[in-house]
C-alpha cells in the first residue's frame, strides 16, 4: 500500500516496487530530505554530491551504494 505525505510524495518507497514508484514524487528512501519529482530522474546526482543517507565517500561508491540499497526501485 502507497503512503503519502502532505504533498503527496510516496514516503514509504523501500517497501513497493519500481512499477509503483515510476514517474512518482518520491522522498529519498536513503536520507529521508530530498523529494524526486518524477522517480528516478535525479536519483544519481543526489546520490553523488547531496544524500545524507549514504556512507561511502567518492561519488562513484555513493551512487553504487544507493544503486545496490535501492535496486528494486528501478526498473
Amino acid at each position: 500500500m502507497i503512503e503519502r505525505g502532505p504533498n503527496g510524495a510516496i514516503l514509504n518507497a523501500t517497501s513497493l516496487t519500481a512499477r509503483e514508484v515510476a514517474e512518482q514524487l518520491v522522498l529519498c528512501p536513503a536520507c529521508q530530505i530530498k523529494v524526486f519529482k518524477s522517480w528516478p530522474e535525479g536519483w544519481d546526482a543526489h546520490a553523488e554530491h547531496r544524500c545524507k543517507g549514504l556512507t561511502a565517500s567518492s561519488g562513484e561508491e555513493r551512487k553504487t551504494e544507493f544503486k545496490r540499497r535501492f535496486a528494486h526501485l528501478f526498473l
